[in-house]
C-alpha cells in the first residue's frame, strides 16, 4: 500500500514538472508579436420584419380630463386614452385596430383606436359613468390587422 502511495506521489510530481516545463516553453518560444487586427466586415443586422403587434405589446393610460359628481349615486367622467407601443419589432405599414376595454366605471366600456404608421387615431373626452373616486384603467383585448 505504501509503495502505491509513493508511486502516485511521484507521478503527481512528474505531472507538475511536465506542466511547468510546457508552460515555460510556450512562454519562451511562443510568438509574441501583436495579433493581426481582423478586418472590419460590415455586419448587416437584420431587424425583425414588421408585423401586427399582440395585445401585450400595448399599454394604455387613461387620463380623466373632467369629473362631474352631482348629488346622487355616481359620477360622469370624461377621459382620454394615451396608448403606448412597447413592442420591439417595427409596426406594419398597413393600418391596424387595437380593441380595448376601460374598466372602473359602472360597466366596462369597449373602445378601439386605429394605428397607421406611427400615429394612433383616438377619441378624446369620452364619457363614462361610474362610482365616486373611480380608478379607470384600460385593458387591451385584441389587435386586428
Amino acid at each position: 500500500m505504501q509503495t502505491i502511495r509513493k508511486l502516485l506521489a511521484a507521478l503527481a510530481i512528474v505531472a507538475m514538472l511536465v506542466g511547468g516545463i510546457s508552460i515555460a516553453a510556450a512562454l519562451i518560444f511562443g510568438d509574441h508579436s501583436k495579433p493581426q487586427q481582423p478586418t472590419a466586415t460590415p455586419r448587416t443586422t437584420l431587424a425583425p420584419p414588421p408585423s401586427v403587434p399582440t395585445p401585450k405589446e400595448f399599454t394604455i393610460n387613461v387620463v380623466v380630463t373632467e369629473q362631474n359628481c352631482e348629488p346622487g349615486p355616481g359620477c360622469a367622467y370624461k377621459y382620454t386614452i394615451e396608448p403606448k407601443y412597447i413592442g420591439f419589432h417595427p409596426l406594419p405599414k398597413t393600418p391596424f385596430t387595437v380593441k380595448y376595454e376601460v374598466q372602473g366605471g359602472n360597466q366596462p366600456q369597449p373602445g378601439e383606436f386605429t394605428v397607421e404608421g406611427n400615429q394612433a387615431k383616438i377619441l378624446k373626452d369620452v364619457i363614462l359613468e361610474g362610482p365616486a373616486a373611480a380608478r379607470l384603467q384600460a385593458v387591451v383585448l385584441q389587435v386586428v390587422g
